[in-house]
């Protein structure tokens, strides 16, 4: 422990002794610090300085000037002398910035660090928080203001309150304080009977806070006043400094006057305690601060967005911001947009907003908000129009080549964020969030921007394939992919795995990319993403064969049926037209034992071992994946395409882990993410000719609006018809049929495909540790499902050292394959990324999800770990949890009624009544005894009456203790039960009986 801070400081005022240890953290972090005093106030201080140096009770050196440049000049000449660096205080009384430059010491001057400090400042700064910040501002105001004067007020100040209950309130932390008067237990607060008591508390609330004679009268106008009303009162004003701290232009309410020019320090306190509130008393805050924000008409009046800062402390600034955004969406005012979205999404530091933490869907609306502004400002930033010159149609661009890298560049951004979009719009669009129509206009707004632009870069490229061809040079060709790229990877020692992906689209294929560089055990790895253009029409039948090496010269033959249909392309002596063709032409060309055709849900069944003998003796491993392609055609597209690209993530992982080193992902296709209904589809004949992006011709005739070209000039042999595509993005007339997911035409969308190539030159590291999951039920919240997780090391005795900080975790159905998890929130150290949960191991957390499927059914669900990175123990949440139907229900005739006005359930009701889910009986193991009877009962009947329920339950008490667990009995049962009461008769009855 330094000597002067036992000695030297005892000396010194409170008001000196602040000073003092100001001086010295300067010293000591800063070496020689030059003290500009211009009004020369602190002589006497330094001159106590030096003689405490002197004496050897400072840690520093002090010198001063005191007339003579040349004296003070030659005694610090043996100052910074010696190996360490010096430590000195030079004290320049009379002096400022520009005096000193006319005298030798501006030299030290520059080369120290500059210290000054205005004496009011200084009073003010040692009595924030000790003394009310009124008596503050009056002593300073006061003529003739010195440092002995300062200290000997304050000291008598401090003093005035010194023992008893002040002397262990200044123990205390305000937050403390203010814990106690919430609970009323501590003797000091027992419901402030006690007169004197009570002012010294209020006393020294008033100093830590600012808080104004009056604001007690003002929050609590009772006669009788409570401890608990004490903190209401220092609690609301607390969030008023906070709010006005924060507030970007001076406030316009008369109550918050006071709390501006209020002591750094005492601001910090008011903030420290709003943030203590928001963390520990919940309803005590929220209770809090609507009623203060009752008294401020003013405020919430002339708020704008623009005015507020970091924190939201009242309601109605995250309301303003909100409200904001949503007009700068619609003014495409896409900066503004994305600066009030940002932190609220991400929760940045600095950025504290209750509301947001208290309410998901106020979340849920932000996170819409960036999703279109992202959109809107990827639009501005690619350019309306296809060129090197976005302002110019078709400008500048001489080749198919120039139109690719364009869109690698610049386009593919606008389709990664419009679909990002359109997957969080299904997801996260509900009628509980905040401005659900305001909202719901300004992401269909931006669905026309996107339209409209997607429609302006399709006429551009079909332009330019109308004056330079079709089919690009053979760098940029499908069919040259696999002599170009596959078949030399094979040709090392060991697996190389080919992806070949069903709709797999270039955005998709740069979201891949950036996920697997992000993955773990990467060290050694090289990853290259390149583009190419896939072989028309863009449908497949077409792509996926032409993934096969069927080209010969560069050329294809294709063969066709009567529709006429591309049905495959002849490659020697065969026809590949099918996944087993296509491994035989594949295996032909690589060589090899053996050439295995998994498909991404058959890699993810298996372990290591397995996957390590299945790729043992084979120099090629294709892994088929129609996830995409089958969830776009079935219009549940937004909701799996993220949890589609996690799945090839963890098929990468599990090869990597089996000893695969080279791996090549590709496409056969692309597609369009349309409105259906947004716009009329192009007619061309009947609607049974053409397929959604394309139609087949004999006749060399061009037609407004499309485009055409003939299959000899894409490079197909032996046949002579022609191919047509709509100009834009535009569908083809085909009847009802939805038109939301399409591909089959010419548009870069549909057209432009990844080849993603990832080689590993060492092999992967692993970790032994073991994982288990751990959750829990809890309140829905704004019609979402809601579970508080953890992620847990398994075994207790193991420390997590080098393990993994993040885990991915997945929530899907055990029942029914048509049930769609929606994960729509996180709370806590979790968030949602690509279609999973990454989790913090060890921490806590709430997820809020939605199910959606066919029909209306009640699931298990479980939590598993999608990815290969660790031993993740899936767990299987013990309640049932409702799916929301999607189809419309059918129509059935009311059921008969009983003489005395009950309805009565027919048997064929009961059956049609069970949802569409096949229940089985494996689901009665979770009850025992009575209580499987009566479920079971209610499975087969759709009722059970109290009286019945007590036959099968064994007697009244056991029927006693199912009354009263049934809520928690009845969410395990794969169907809703409800009470009623008919004519006096208690009955349980299943949800879908009459």
């Amino acid at each position: 422990m330094n000597r002067d801070v036992n000695v030297a400081l005892g000396r010194l005022g409170p008001v000196s002794a602040k000073l003092e240890a100001e001086v010295r953290h300067k010293v000591q972090r800063h070496g020689v610090v030059v003290w500009l005093d211009a009004d020369d106030q602190y002589a006497d201080f330094v001159n106590a300085l030096v003689t405490a140096r002197a004496s050897g009770e400072l840690n520093y050196d002090v010198r001063a000037f005191r007339g003579s440049y040349l004296r003070l000049l030659l005694g610090l000449e043996g100052v910074a002398s010696g190996a360490d660096r010096a430590q000195v205080l030079l004290h320049l009384p009379g002096f400022n910035d520009e005096s000193v430059k006319q005298t030798p010491l501006y030299e030290l001057h520059a080369a120290g660090t500059r210290f000054q400090k205005a004496l009011k400042t200084l009073v003010t700064e040692s009595a924030a928080g000790r003394v009310h910040p009124d008596q503050i501002a009056a002593f300073v105001e006061q003529p003739g203001l010195s440092l002995a004067g300062a200290d000997a007020w304050l000291s008598a100040q401090l003093s005035r309150v010194a023992g008893g209950l002040g002397t262990q309130l200044d123990a205390m932390e305000p937050s403390a304080v203010l814990d106690g008067l919430l609970s009323s237990t501590d003797f000091w607060v027992a419901g402030i009977a006690d007169a004197e008591e009570q002012a010294v508390i209020l006393e020294r609330l008033a100093a830590w806070t600012g808080l104004p004679s009056d604001w007690c009268a003002t929050m609590v106008p009772a006669a009788t006043v409570t401890a608990p009303d004490v903190a209401f009162a220092v609690a609301s004003w607390a969030l008023c400094v906070e709010y006005v701290d924060d507030l970007r232009r001076p406030p316009v309410s008369p109550l918050l006057r006071d709390a501006v020019a209020l002591p750094r320090p005492v601001k910090d306190t008011c903030r420290a305690l709003a943030q203590h509130l928001r963390g520990r008393h919940i309803t005590f805050y929220r209770r809090t601060a609507d009623e203060t924000e009752a008294l401020l008409g003013e405020e919430v009046r002339d708020a704008k967005a623009e005015d507020l800062g970091k924190v939201d402390t009242f309601r109605f600034e995250e309301d303003k911001v909100l409200k904001a955004a949503l007009a700068a969406l619609e003014a495409g005012a896409w900066a503004p947009a994305l600066e009030w979205s940002g932190p609220r999404v991400d929760a940045k530091p600095g950025f504290v907003s209750f509301w947001l933490q208290e309410d998901p869907s106020r979340r849920s609306a932000w996170q819409l908000v960036r999703a279109a502004a992202t959109l809107g400002a990827s639009i501005a930033a690619a350019g309306p129009r296809l060129s090197t010159k976005p302002e110019v149609a078709g400008g500048s661009l001489g080749s198919l080549e120039a139109a690719v890298d364009i869109y690698v560049q610049r386009g593919a951004a606008v389709d990664e964020a419009h679909r990002q979009l359109e997957q969080q719009r299904v997801t996260l669009l509900y009628p509980q969030v905040p401005e659900f129509e305001t909202l719901r206009a300004r992401l269909d707004q931006l669905r026309g921007a996107w339209l409209a632009w997607a429609d302006a870069w399709a006429v551009d490229f079909n332009a330019l394939c109308k004056s330079q061809g079709f089919l690009p040079g053979s760098a940029l060709q499908q069919r040259t992919l696999f002599e170009d790229v596959v078949r030399p990877m094979t040709q090392e020692t060991g697996p190389t795995v080919y992806f070949v992906v069903d709709a797999l689209r270039f955005e998709m294929g740069v979201e891949l990319f950036r996920e697997l560089q992000r993955g773990p055990d990467t060290t050694g790895t090289t990853m290259l993403l390149k583009a190419r253009l896939c072989e028309l029409p863009s449908v497949t039948e077409v792509g996926m064969n032409v993934l096969a090496p069927v080209a010969q010269n560069g050329r294809l033959q294709p063969k066709l049926d009567d529709t006429p249909k591309v049905l495959g392309f002849q490659a020697g002596e065969f026809r590949v037209t099918n996944p087993e063709t296509r491994r035989r032409a594949m295996n032909d060309r690589v060589g090899g034992d053996t050439c295995p055709w998994l498909t991404l849900a058959e890699v993810q069944s298996r372990d290591s071992a397995s996957l390590k003998l299945a790729v043992a003796r084979a120099k090629l491993v294709v892994v088929h994946s129609q996830e995409i392609d089958a969830a776009g055609e079935k219009g549940i597209g937004p909701t799996v395409f993220d949890t589609a690209l996690r799945q090839l993530r963890a098929a990468w992982r599990l090869l990597r882990d089996a000893g695969v080193r080279r791996f090549v992902f590709t496409s056969d296709h692309g597609f369009l993410m349309l409105d259906d209904g947004a716009r009329a589809p192009l007619r061309h004949g009947r609607k049974i000719d053409p397929q959604r992006r394309h139609v087949f011709s004999n006749v060399a005739a061009d037609d407004t609006g499309k485009v055409r070209v003939a299959l000899a000039d894409l490079g197909y042999d032996g046949v002579s018809e022609h191919v047509i595509f709509p100009e834009t993005t535009a569908p083809f007339d085909r009847g009802n049929r939805s038109t939301t997911f399409v591909h089959g035409g010419n548009s870069l969308q549909e057209r432009v495909i990844p080849v993603l190539t990832v080689v590993h030159r060492v092999a992967p590291g692993g970790t032994t540790l073991e994982y288990r999951v751990q959750a829990t039920q809890l309140d829905d919240v704004a019609g979402m499902f809601c579970i508080e997780v953890r992620v847990v090391v398994a075994a207790q005795d193991v420390l997590d050292f080098g393990g993994p900080k993040e885990l991915d975790l997945a929530l899907r159905s055990l029942e029914g394959e048509d049930v769609q998890v929606e994960l729509c929130q996180t709370r806590g150290k979790a968030r949602i990324a690509g279609g999973a949960v990454q989790a913090s191991v060890g921490e806590r957390f709430e997820l809020f999800f939605r199910l959606t499927g066919p029909d209306p059914a009640r699931v298990r669900l479980e939590l598993h770990h999608p990815g290969a990175v660790a031993d993740v123990e899936p767990y299987v949440l013990p309640e049932r949890f409702s799916v929301v139907g999607t189809r419309p229900p059918s129509k059935r005739p009311p059921p008969p009624e009983t003489p005395s006005g009950e309805t009565r359930l027919a048997a064929s009701d009961s059956a049609t009544a069970v949802p569409k889910l096949q229940l089985g009986t494996g689901w009665l193991d979770d009850f025992e005894g009575g209580i499987r009877q009566v479920f079971e009962h209610l499975a087969a009947h759709g009722t059970v009456t109290e009286q019945e329920a007590t036959l099968m339950l064994g007697g009244a008490r056991p029927f006693r203790r199912f009354a009263r667990e049934f809520d928690v009995l009845a969410k395990k049962a794969p169907f809703g039960v409800h009470i009623t009461e008919v004519a006096g008769v208690k009955r349980y009855v299943r949800e879908g009986t009459r």
